[in-house]
């Protein structure tokens, strides 16, 4: 049996364009395999290239290549080269994106003060993804000979069903937007919404992830955050403390003008606290109620529960160096057992 010449030579080139696209593929293998030491986003960048555009593109390239060795098929060559482009576009469109997102994130990485960060390009990446397989599609749909003029009606009747199915979705990616260039918060930032304090772990497309002062992991919709009131505890240029102590009843008015200066003393004694006033301010039921007020020169909430303590301690001291004794600022069973006293009564 006598093999014809255009099939052995389509034969041929299948062979040697598969072994040469495997040679390719081992070639770029070390070579990855290299640079990973050194740079590994680079290296991903090229395993993405590698396997997800250049190996289907070269076996794709090497089908065309011996398919041109085989005589004229008529209608079956028409129908086997527009499946042929339509697989290159995909390709290429891989193969745009993958570069102009992986280019375009290194750029904003490597700027130390870009007002466009690299989580708000993470964000509309998908976007520009979908605008380049937009424009590949048009393209390609114009060459096969399709009007534009129908393909832009199509797509705007197909928008208004797409866009009434997909609302709940739309409306998670426009909050999603809104938190990444509003930032209202931001990762690791410790905020207040509501009762739920914590610190920011996470932000998704649909909900972000707040990990609680007491240990849960609280997780929030964006739409629910940005409907809220959000406090920043962490973003203080010094913080405010206000405290109330209680005196004895029996302690006598020389000694009660003597207070605000003790803790003063006490207040200022305490490296990275600053005094700012105290005052004897109300008769309680059960004590003389004495405020005082200094400020901490740090936004850490733990440097400022340490200073706290250590004026607490000072107080103590200064207190009990002129036997001034602490009372009681409330007791609500004493309240409790008075009230029922006069009802006994009545």
């Amino acid at each position: 049996m006598i093999i014809p010449s255009y099939l052995s030579l389509a034969v041929l080139r299948w062979l040697g364009g598969f072994f040469a696209v495997l040679a390719l593929r081992y070639f770029f293998g070390f070579l990855i395999r290299r640079i990973r030491r050194k740079k590994h986003n680079f290296s991903e960048f090229i395993r993405q290239l590698l396997i997800g555009a250049l190996v289907p593109a070269g076996l794709l390239l090497t089908l065309v290549w011996g398919w041109d060795a085989l005589p004229d098929a008529g209608q079956v060559d028409e129908i086997s080269y527009a499946i042929v482009s339509f697989i290159a576009m995909v390709l290429l469109v891989r193969l745009s994106n993958t570069s102009l997102v992986f280019f375009v994130d290194s750029y904003i990485r490597q700027k130390q003060k870009a007002s466009f960060s690299p989580e708000m390009f993470a964000a509309l990446s998908p976007i520009l993804r979908v605008f380049v397989w937009v424009i590949a599609l048009l393209i390609y749909f114009r060459q096969q000979g399709l009007q534009l003029g129908a393909i832009f009606a199509a797509l705007a009747g197909a928008g208004i069903g797409v866009g009434i199915a997909f609302q709940r979705p739309i409306q998670n990616w426009a909050d999603y937007i809104i938190v990444l260039f509003d930032k209202p918060f931001s990762f690791n930032q410790l905020i207040r919404v509501g009762k739920v304090v914590g610190r920011v772990e996470q932000v998704g497309v649909r909900t972000t992830s707040i990990r609680s002062v007491s240990g849960q992991l609280i997780v929030m919709s964006n739409s629910d955050l940005l409907d809220s009131t959000i406090e920043h505890l962490d973003d203080f240029p010094r913080r405010r403390i206000k405290q109330i102590i209680g005196v004895e009843y029996g302690t006598s008015p020389e000694l009660l003008e003597l207070v605000p200066g003790l803790i003063e003393t006490a207040v200022n004694s305490v490296s990275g606290a600053e005094f700012d006033r105290a005052n004897f301010i109300s008769f309680g039921d059960f004590a003389l109620k004495i405020e005082y007020v200094f400020y901490v020169a740090s936004s850490k909430n733990s440097v400022a529960l340490g200073l706290r303590h250590s004026i607490n301690i000072q107080i103590l001291r200064c207190f009990g160096k002129h036997n001034i004794r602490f009372a009681v600022l409330s007791c609500p069973d004493c309240v409790r057992r008075l009230k029922s006293e006069a009802r006994n009564g009545d």
